[in-house]
């Protein structure tokens, strides 16, 4: 699909504005996160892949130029060069699923001014969203702990797009398997699942529901057992359990799916376990989340596994997070923007990560590029002259990556509510560069204070 029109309207306008104007010198980029949401200390970058991809394959199509013209804005001229229009730049990212802090570039762009700003909208579009979900499944995957997490977003995802990317972003954070089986062939994410209510409700007993899907997937199913009365439910799903064994299969789980989960899983393991069932796992669902689940295990909550749609895939109560695209430098030099809070740090800038005595990470260093400072510098250059250099990884690289880094990551910027975000320092060739800059234009009249945001 060619997304190349997946862009904000005044991209294109103001790069018809550089072309009236022939100002296309170099300049770069920083695509970073303001701040994070409450409770969260870090976030997983995720989305650089296909960002990669997008400003790779950068191609306005004849339509697209047709559709241009008929809003009768552009130039003829400029809408001949638009034909010819593709990113010949280069880029520097951090590996996707790497923890990073707010206001450290996860990628960076240097191109000509035109191709550089025209990348903003649909990086954005893509990165913002999916390091969004990532992060929130990391949270949720973190909270349960040694329990298993599977993605139930599909029917609340953003349509098709989001719950895709949504599922793919949700296994890199540490969700085992997805419910949507789309995801899972273009992907390769595990999937699972159970059944419905509708399908006990199809049949004349609970039992009898219970023996039907057991009939057809015999091995290691799983059966939602709070259609009526869960307990019953939980002794039905017993004596379907004893009766796959006597034909050499096993039942795998129970699902519970309402009222008090923590109490309810108690006395299902008890029933369980007492019908010698102690094997058949328990899993429940039920407009799960990271707090709710840190409830549950801290009452004693007999779960084995959640299920966790709507508010994992969405990142409720995270609408959104504040992913910005900034420049930072031209053939003119370092640039800053001073609005109050929303100041930028200036200049082309590497991000290094400092490990602590025991191989895990301390801290990070903001510092400008080439800069010597300890640590190991994040970003690499994924794209040069316009072509990608950087083989894509697999999934599960990606995911296996992400779990490796938060397991190094400081305990203090985990759990549930974290106690504090992930430390970064500036360096001092930056802060002087800061100082200077700030100092330049702080005093400026709004004219020539906009002249540099």
């Amino acid at each position: 699909m060619n997304k190349t029109l997946l862009t904000d309207l005044y991209q294109i306008t103001m790069n018809a504005a550089y072309f009236d104007n022939q100002k296309d010198d170099t300049a770069t980029f920083d695509l970073f996160v303001r701040k994070l949401p409450q409770d969260w200390g870090f976030f997983i970058a995720n989305g650089i892949e296909d960002a990669i991809d997008y400003a790779t394959n950068i191609q306005f199509q004849e339509d697209d130029i047709d559709y241009l013209r008929q809003q009768g804005m552009f130039a003829e001229e400029f809408l001949d060069v638009l034909a010819d229009f593709k990113f010949e730049g280069e880029i520097h990212a951090v590996p996707e699923g790497t923890p990073f802090a707010p206001n450290t570039p996860i990628m960076r762009v240097t191109a000509k001014r035109t191709q550089a700003q025209f990348l903003e909208s649909a990086l954005l579009n893509t990165i913002n969203f999916q390091t969004m979900v990532a992060t929130k499944a990391n949270r949720v995957a973190s909270a349960a702990g040694d329990a298993k997490v599977v993605d139930f977003g599909l029917r609340r995802g953003q349509e098709e797009d989001g719950a895709m990317k949504g599922a793919r972003a949700t296994y890199i954070g540490g969700a085992v398997a997805t419910s949507n089986v789309k995801a899972g062939k273009e992907y390769g994410i595990p999937i699972s699942g159970t059944h419905a209510h509708s399908f006990v409700m199809s049949f004349p007993t609970e039992l009898d529901a219970f023996r039907a899907y057991v009939k057809t997937f015999p091995d290691n199913a799983t059966l939602l057992i709070d259609t009526y009365d869960t307990e019953q439910g939980a002794r039905n799903a017993s004596i379907v359990a004893k009766e796959l064994e006597a034909n050499g299969k096993k039942l795998g789980a129970v699902r519970l799916d309402s009222g008090d989960l923590g109490d309810l899983s108690i006395k299902v393991r008890e029933i369980l376990d007492e019908e010698g069932c102690d094997y058949v796992r328990v899993v429940a669902s039920n407009d799960l989340n990271e707090y709710k689940i840190d409830d549950l295990i801290n009452s004693g909550a007999q779960i084995d596994g959640y299920g966790v749609g709507t508010e994992m895939i969405t990142a409720k109560p995270v609408a959104a997070i504040s992913g910005v695209y900034k420049l930072v430098e031209d053939d003119g030099g370092a640039k800053i923007k001073l609005a109050p809070g929303k100041k930028t740090y200036p200049g082309k800038k590497q991000v290094y990560r400092v490990d602590d005595e025991d191989g895990d990470y301390s801290h990070d260093i903001l510092a400008l590029d080439g800069e010597e400072v300890q640590g190991t510098p994040l970003l690499e250059l994924v794209v040069k002259d316009g072509q990608r250099v950087s083989a894509k990884r697999s999934l599960v690289d990606i995911r296996e990556y992400a779990q490796d880094c938060v397991a190094k990551m400081p305990g203090t910027v985990k759990g549930v509510r974290a106690a504090e975000q992930y430390a970064v320092e500036t360096s001092p060739q930056l802060n002087s560069l800061v100082d200077e800059l700030t100092g330049r234009y702080a005093h400026q009249d709004e004219t020539s204070q906009t002249r540099f945001q």
